[in-house]
């Protein structure tokens, strides 16, 4: 009976140099406008039981949504601001208008 043995990489260790993956820079999709909404709800961790809101944002570079909380209802914070997308982090929206849902 022959007797033949071969040598197997163990835990990724290859005995062949891995050619380097060439990947392109990400792409600078700059500012862009997005509609935003404000949309109340009550929160049980708050003792206060003052109604909050949240600002609900229609993203314009990954076609969902991202929602911010806003405080109180009663003033909520929906000042100048800016925020970068989850998905495709080199874009970042901001909202010209705020709608409030009633």
């Amino acid at each position: 009976m022959n007797s033949n043995t071969a040598v197997l990489p163990l835990f990724q260790e290859d005995t062949e140099q891995d050619e380097a993956l060439i990947q392109a820079p990400p792409v600078r999709l700059g500012m862009a406008a997005a509609a935003a909404r404000l949309v109340a709800y009550r929160d049980t961790q708050f003792e206060d039981g003052e109604p909050r809101v949240n600002l609900v944002v229609d993203c314009p570079f990954c076609d969902h949504q991202h929602i911010h909380s806003a405080g109180l209802a009663s003033a909520p914070r929906v000042c100048p601001r800016r925020s970068r997308c989850i998905g495709r982090p080199t874009g970042t929206y901001y909202f010209p208008a705020v709608q409030r849902d009633r």
